[in-house]
């Protein structure tokens, strides 16, 4: 007689009572179409509930009374075993629910492409070890391809793993470097199948994207932080490019960076992980320094870029400016985008704060009053400290920087680019292009100069990580330059200053992880910061506060959108504590109820009681 048969499902979900697998017992007209990874629906408290079959078994380890299967959904395996495994891992080392993940790592079903699909499972080979890399790239523009340096590395890089008969991996920050790496693979011949994940995609299309994953033989896929959770083989290569970028960060739970998942992944299944970019984080250049990354032979590269101490537009930037259109378009990052950066009572020039949430407010192309950390306006201003109602203007933004050089080259077309509306290629035209960084578009041949006219306002931004990203974001710059071209850096530091003009710019990241090290900051130690109630966050103060190599660095008021004051506490820890902290605080979880939650002052929503975040680098 034919055993029964028992499915170990999970479910999509952040609460943490349901972060955990449930056993139901598989009926026997179901047992031809359930699978390990399909879709199911469960009775769950007195309610079908959907979920996904993570293990099939002759045995049940629950005692009591168990429940069956309602229905298989769908039969295909969309959660495969080695990504449950990795969603695991990521859950146990960064303090979050496996149901949250999986929201991340699985498109919502598409039922006309679900039923239409013919499937051919992959075979999961064994690990098979790869190299761990770390790659610095030539920062030029590539008149061959007419793309960016960078995008042909990954090419490169991708078609020798490719040709051996391996799938590859490649996470890029945005849309843009999906485009720029698009158009230079594209222009090869394709013996492999090419599959661009874009999350900017309807859904239909993300979920056939990720079903051709599924399917055997070698592939490329090509995405956003999204694609570190591609199905595809376990010992598949991956390619990370520019992993400091902010993008490369999810902006809501669980807050994981593709660095930490594709690290993660790559430790369990031994396949091939290449960090490259013009820059490096210290994430990437203190993994070097302990050897877990090899350092690839780095370029001999020293820039055609001059250094000015002056500010704004000084005259060795209008003299850079006013030579490079003679051949082509000038590319002018500024530090940030609409009227001005920043606003200041008329008054008595206290920094204007807002009504709703005391951040700082700033003045938008559309020269309406926004707050940057809430996005609320501001229509009627009241000064808190003298109850004026003037605001005047504080440094100049992108619209304002648009103005100004209007003036000083009449006659010239000027091209203001922002994130509302990004434009991803212009002709070589003669023509000055103002940007912020991350959203220069393309020009044609290259740019024929760049200028980065405001330095010391990307250098002096309230962060500990301000040197390190400006440096990023102005080496990626000049990525979109030809080989002959010339560029101005105006009021940098002698801190980055040897890393523009001799290309030094290992010796400039190990020199800012040095310092971190001394701080005993992040990348030395791990953080954590949890935001919540007072009275929560003081009790787990004392959940952690026995936990060797933790360091409780304080409790401080935080600038919230909730309807009571919420309170941020942040705490350093070894790497080797990693493991108990997160699991004191998955413990902790459990214990908070209803009276613990939020409320959204915006939305009205009601949120978790507190919001953890692992690894964050904005913290400090």
């Amino acid at each position: 007689m034919k055993s029964e048969v028992f499915a170990r499902v999970v479910f999509q979900s952040p609460l943490p009572a349901l972060d955990r697998e449930f056993e139901y017992s598989v009926p026997k007209h179901l047992e031809s179409a359930i699978t390990v990874g399909c879709r199911v629906s469960v009775p769950f408290a007195g309610q079908a509930k959907e979920g996904f079959v993570v293990a099939l078994s002759s045995q049940v380890s629950f005692t009591g009374k168990i429940s069956a299967v309602s229905e298989v959904i769908s039969s295909l395996p969309v959660l495969q075993p080695h990504i449950f495994m990795l969603l695991k891992a990521i859950a146990e080392r960064q303090c979050c629910s496996i149901g949250e993940l999986i929201e991340n790592a699985i498109p919502r079903r598409s039922v006309r492409v679900d039923r239409g699909f013919d499937f051919q499972p992959f075979v999961n080979a064994p690990n098979s070890p790869g190299r761990r890399m770390a790659h610095l790239i030539r920062p030029h523009f590539s008149e061959t391809f007419d793309a960016p340096y960078y995008a042909v590395k990954l090419k490169e890089l991708a078609l020798e793993y490719l040709k051996s008969g391996r799938s590859v991996i490649i996470c890029v920050p945005d849309f843009r470097d999906i485009q720029r790496v698009r158009e230079v693979i594209e222009g090869v011949d394709l013996s492999f199948e090419f599959i661009i994940q874009d999350s900017s995609e309807v859904g239909s299309k993300r979920y056939e994207a990720f079903l051709r994953q599924l399917t055997d033989s070698p592939k490329l896929v090509l995405g956003t932080r999204s694609a570190i959770y591609s199905p595809l083989p376990g010992d598949s290569a991956i390619l990370v490019w520019d992993d400091g970028d902010q993008s490369h960060q999810d902006q809501q739970s669980p807050y994981l960076t593709t660095r930490e998942i594709a690290l993660i992944r790559q430790s369990l299944f031994g396949g091939p992980i290449h960090f490259l970019g013009h820059a490096r984080s210290t994430e990437v250049q203190r993994l070097v320094e302990i050897g877990y990354l090899e350092e690839d032979s780095i370029d001999s590269w020293r820039p055609q870029i001059g250094v000015s101490e002056g500010r704004g537009l000084d005259a060795i930037a209008f003299k850079t400016i006013k030579s490079g259109l003679e051949t082509g378009s000038v590319l002018v990052q500024v530090a940030a985008p609409g009227v001005a950066r920043s606003l200041y009572c008329q008054t008595c020039s206290d920094r204007s704060g807002c009504s709703h949430c005391n951040g700082p407010l700033w003045l938008n192309s559309k020269r309406q009053i926004v707050c940057r950390w809430c996005g609320q306006f501001n229509l009627d201003f009241l000064c808190s400290n003298c109850g004026g109602k003037e605001l005047k203007q504080g440094a100049a933004g992108a619209t304002r920087w648009v103005e100004q050089l209007g003036k000083s080259f009449p006659g010239v077309a000027i091209r203001e680019i922002t994130a509302e509306r990004p434009t991803e290629q212009l002709s070589s035209k003669p023509s000055i292009v103002v940007a912020t960084a991350g959203i220069e578009p393309k020009v044609h041949k290259g740019y024929s100069a760049v200028v980065f006219i405001d330095c010391a306002a990307q250098l002096s931004r309230d962060t500990l990580r301000a040197p390190e990203d400006a440096l990023r974001s102005w080496l990626n710059a000049l990525g979109y330059m030809r080989q002959d071209g010339r560029a101005v850096a105006v009021g940098v530091s002698d801190e980055v200053s040897k890393a523009l003009t001799l290309g030094l710019v290992v010796e400039t990241v190990s020199a800012m992880l040095s310092e971190r090290e001394l701080l005993g900051f992040p990348p030395a130690r791990r953080i954590v910061s949890i935001t919540g109630a007072l009275e929560t966050l003081n009790r787990i103060v004392d959940h952690l506060k026995d936990i060797d190599g933790l360091k409780v660095l304080g409790i401080a008021e935080a600038n919230t959108n909730t309807t009571s004051k919420d309170y941020r506490l942040v705490a350093t820890f070894t790497y080797a504590a990693g493991a108990i902290v997160s699991k004191t605080l998955r413990q902790f979880l459990l214990t908070l109820g209803t009276k613990d939650v939020r409320t959204s002052y915006k939305s009205g929503r009601t949120l978790r009681p507190v919001t953890i975040k692992f690894d964050d680098p904005r913290v400090l």
